[in-house]
């Protein structure tokens, strides 16, 4: 039955080969059934002897309402804030719940800072250490294990999702939880940079991201007014920093996708294509790391770096030209039946969406939205 647990498997044993910096320390005793649950989960597709078992720290706890789930590497200095911000936000719920933190390669202190956080706030915490394979050494796995662990302490409840550099907003949990009450099974927060670290960056960063959300909120009115509001909106911004969903379908998805980077954008394409409910959940106050060393190739980092340091760095991949939208728009009417868009002249662009692309189309979609009697063009 999906998403059940495999009963048979040999529990944990303490492993060698730690990574540099690590202290080896014994794994602290689970329960027989933990150990079982445990085993069974890493000998598991997509983990399946690619992942050594290198300490674990607290307990799985049961039956809750809500457990978040957090990868970590190596985020010793910035952890303290982050975990002070979730505690404030788990605390701001009566519900049942609890934190997952699965470290992955780390050769600094952040399992401690993890487990002196736990002790102080009292808030049931398990800490998971291993060390990837390098095929699977990326933060997709990390989340994955993080997110599967996650649903057996919560398998009729929600799951949450952020980063280790990340400083959720004190209505975190409860504006997920709402959502999900609400009928959504899946629900992505426009997430921001952290604003005193982006100050300190090129104002060229900025204003890219400037660009990009006034380019996709046209766009996605643009959209919804050519699709006769039938079509939904355009296109998420799912981030990894913020996520919550339903354990139940989150399992019944068969679990979190990962690709080598983006799975917050292939988790959310899953659950549309399963037809599942979900919902952009406008800026709650989570804030994520504006630094340009990245912690995973391909990741923010890497992209704030490419618009701190390019004379014309790339955009969002999921931006398109004003004339590609409207052509889809165009075929969407047609596969559901529905009466053409309006005709318009809209330039042929070509080319990568860099951002001087992405500003040439804006000024497309605002002449083309004040042409269509849309507001605040």
């Amino acid at each position: 039955m999906r998403g059940t647990i495999p009963t048979g498997g040999m529990p944990f044993q303490p492993t060698s080969g730690l990574p540099a910096g690590h202290t080896d320390k014994p794994i602290t005793r689970l329960s027989r059934r933990e150990d079982v649950e445990l085993t069974a989960l890493l000998s598991s597709p997509p983990f399946g002897g690619k992942v050594e078992l290198l300490n674990i720290r607290g307990a799985l706890e049961r039956d809750n309402n809500f457990a978040v789930s957090i990868p970590v590497r190596n985020e010793e200095r910035r952890l303290p804030a982050t975990l002070d911000a979730l505690s404030t936000a788990i605390r701001a719920v009566p519900g049942k719940g609890c934190a997952i933190f699965v470290l992955n390669d780390s050769i600094d202190r952040s399992g401690e800072v993890i487990e002196r956080w736990a002790q102080l706030t009292d808030l049931p915490t398990l800490v998971v250490e291993v060390a990837f394979a390098p095929t699977i050494r990326n933060a997709p796995h990390c989340r994955r294990l993080a997110l599967d662990i996650g649903a057996r302490a919560a398998p009729f409840g929600a799951l949450f999702t952020s980063d280790a550099d990340t400083k959720v907003g004190g209505r975190w949990i409860e504006s997920g939880l709402q959502s999900l009450s609400d009928g959504y099974d899946l629900v992505c927060e426009d997430v921001l940079l952290d604003d005193e670290e982006l100050a300190a960056l090129p104002r060229q960063v900025r204003e890219v991201g400037d660009t990009e959300r006034a380019y996709f909120d046209i766009c996605d009115r643009l959209w919804r007014y050519w699709t006769y509001e039938r079509a939904g909106t355009l296109a998420l911004r799912p981030s990894g920093a913020s996520i919550m969903m339903k354990t139940t379908a989150y399992l019944a998805i068969g679990g979190l996708p990962t690709p080598g980077m983006g799975e917050d954008r292939a988790l959310c394409e899953k659950m549309a294509a399963s037809k599942y409910a979900i919902k952009a959940l406008e800026n709650i106050g989570t804030r994520t790391s504006a630094r340009i060393t990245s912690r995973a190739s391909g990741g923010c980092g890497d992209a704030l770096a490419d618009r701190a340091n390019s004379t014309d760095p790339m955009c969002d991949s999921r931006l398109k030209p004003v004339w590609l939208l409207y052509d889809e728009a165009a075929r969407w009417l047609k596969v559901h039946k529905c009466p053409a868009p309006g005709s318009h002249a809209i330039p042929k662009t070509s080319g990568p969406l860099t951002f001087v692309a992405v500003q040439r189309e804006l000024e497309i979609a605002r002449k083309l939205a004040s042409a269509c009697g849309l507001t605040n063009a």
